[in-house]
This record gives C-alpha cells, structure tokens and sequence, in this order.
C-alpha cells in the first residue's frame, strides 16, 4: 500500500515539474516573439526615415513639376528648386534659420554630410525678390554644383543660357548672362543689394574686363532694376577663387516678383 501512494505521489510531483516546464519554455518564447517585433518595429522606422530622404532625392523638375506640399512636410527649409538643364544640377534649395553655414555640412534631410546641400543665406529673401540671390552649393566629391566649371568654356556657355527656379505656386526662368572667377568672398557682406550704390558696385564687378570671363552678348544694360541669381562654388583646388555663374530674371510665370531699391 505504501508502495501504492509513494508511486502516486511521484506522479503528483513529475506531472507538476512538467507543467512548470511548460510555463517557462511558453514564457521565453513569448519575450523573444516580442523582441522579433520590436525589431521589425526599428526596421520600419530606418525605412520609413529612407524613404524620407529618398523621396527628396527622386524628385525632379525635368518633368516641370515639384511636389513642394511633400518637400516641405519633409524639411520647412526648402523653400525652392534649381534646375539647370545641360548640367546634372536639379535640386532643392534651402535656407536655414539657425545658421547661415549650416547646410554647408548638412544634406537636403538635415543629415550631417560631406556633401552639404544647395542654399542661400538669410539675408536673401525666400520669395526671391532680392536684386542678387546668392546661391550655394559644393563642387568637390559629390557636390551639386560640380557642373558649374563648365560655363568657364565658352562654347558650353553660349550654348547653355537658361535657369529655371521653382518656387510654390510660381516658376521663374532666368538667363545666365555671365561667368566668371572671383575672389572668394561673401558676395552678401561684399556688397549691399538692398541699397542701388551697392548693386552698382556689384555690376562694375560683372562688366570689368578679366581673362576668362564671359559674357553673353546683349546683356550689357543691367541695372539695380533687374532680379538676379549667382550661384556659386568652390573647387579645393582654386585656392583664394570662387567661381560664380550669374543670371537675370527673364519670365516671372505668376507675376510676384516685384520690390524697391534704396536709393
């Protein structure tokens, strides 16, 4: 008989140590399906932050139109879109409001990159009614204003005249009518383009004679009346030069630009 219920209890006990086993194992199992999830959940997150960055990068105004509602919902620093047919340059422009060198080591996404991004500095307006807009942009690795050193050849610059820039609701046309070398200085505090002294002086710069540079044919009238771009870049190395390709305001398609010069 005491054979009988020792044998029993030792069922009792293995059947009771089996469950506890069973407890565990489902336990362990539960925590690494959740970790399997969290980690799925992280990799949705790194594509969702690619695809970001990646829908900047595909845009294009090759077929003359920019999503400006989606670029903005990506990065409120983009204001605008340059695109220069002839060269690879087509994409955003942006303006920071923290620093004016930031997208100097910061992308189109905010990253920190090598690369920088194309912008122009705060004392330009947004809406691009400044006499001179100064653009931006790196020439070196991958740099978007690489292509810029090929208006320095005369046949390419002659063959190549217009800019197109985008902005929400508005598209500008611009024609490039010089380029040129320069010394590497800011052009913003070299010159005041809110005062028509300083536009002038900035014009007596363009139209001085210098070996290289060029100058189309029929643009030898401009004034502190015109709108104007220089986009410019830098090669390592050039040393102390920037080279600066400039361009006046041909077409304004929604009839917005407009604004006055200090006399």
């Amino acid at each position: 008989m005491k054979k009988y219920i020792k044998g029993i209890a030792w069922k009792y006990i293995l059947f009771f140590l089996f469950a506890v086993f069973c407890f565990l194992a489902a336990g362990c199992a539960g925590q690494q399906e959740g970790t399997g999830e969290e980690t799925a959940g992280g990799g949705q997150q790194g594509e969702k932050a690619e695809e970001t960055a990646g829908a900047i990068v595909s845009e294009s105004a090759e077929d003359a139109k920019v999503d400006f509602d989606a670029l903005e919902a990506e990065n409120p620093d983009i204001f605008a879109w340059l695109y220069v047919p002839g060269t690879d340059i087509d994409c955003p422009v942006l303006q920071s409001g923290e620093a004016d060198d930031f997208y100097i080591t910061h992308d189109v996404s905010g990253k920190e990159s090598e690369m920088g991004a194309v912008y122009t500095e705060m004392a330009n307006l947004r809406d691009m009614t400044d006499f001179n807009t100064v653009i931006h942009g790196k020439a070196d690795g991958e740099g978007h204003f690489g292509d810029l050193f090929r208006y320095a050849d005369s046949e390419f610059f002659e063959g190549n005249e217009l800019v197109y820039l985008y902005l929400d609701g508005n598209l500008l046309t611009y024609e490039i009518v010089a380029a040129y070398e320069r010394e590497d200085e800011s052009l913003i505090r070299r010159y005041n383009f809110a005062a028509a002294e300083g536009c002038n002086e900035f014009l007596q710069e363009l139209y001085s004679r210098e070996i290289g540079k060029q100058i189309r044919e029929g643009w030898e009238g401009l004034n502190s009346n015109h709108f104007l771009i220089t986009l410019t870049t830098k090669a390592e190395e050039a040393g102390s030069r920037q080279f600066v390709v400039v361009a006046a305001l041909i077409d304004d398609a929604a009839g917005q630009i407009n604004r006055e010069i200090l006399k």
